[in-house]
């Protein structure tokens, strides 16, 4: 790794043997190491297209929801009317007799 260093430092045009020149040049590869991982570990959610997707998901999740509810509320109306309907039938023939069947005296 030093010679691979000391070749660096040679490349970029400066002295081996001064030490500082080393130091600032490895500092400024350890600053561009940091910026790139904190590019990397950026949150998806930072992202203004990410956030729209997920503004557009929960969205969706809450119309499905929606939906969901108003299902269940229509079937429950569906059995409450059945029950109306049988009600009413059976009280219709219940009340409904023929004039004939009524023997008048």
């Amino acid at each position: 790794m030093i010679k691979s260093l000391e070749d660096l430092v040679v490349k970029i045009g400066y002295d081996p043997k001064d030490v500082k020149v080393s130091e600032e040049i490895i500092k400024k590869k350890n600053l561009d190491i940091a910026a790139l991982r904190k590019q990397l570990k950026l949150l998806a959610i930072e992202d203004p297209l990410t956030k729209e997707i997920e503004k557009n998901e929960a969205q969706k999740a809450d119309m499905l929801k929606l939906i969901i509810e108003k299902n269940i509320r229509i079937r429950q109306m569906e059995v409450e009317m059945e029950k109306m309907i049988k009600e009413k039938e059976e009280s219709q023939n219940i009340a409904i007799v023929p004039l004939d069947a009524i023997l008048i005296s």
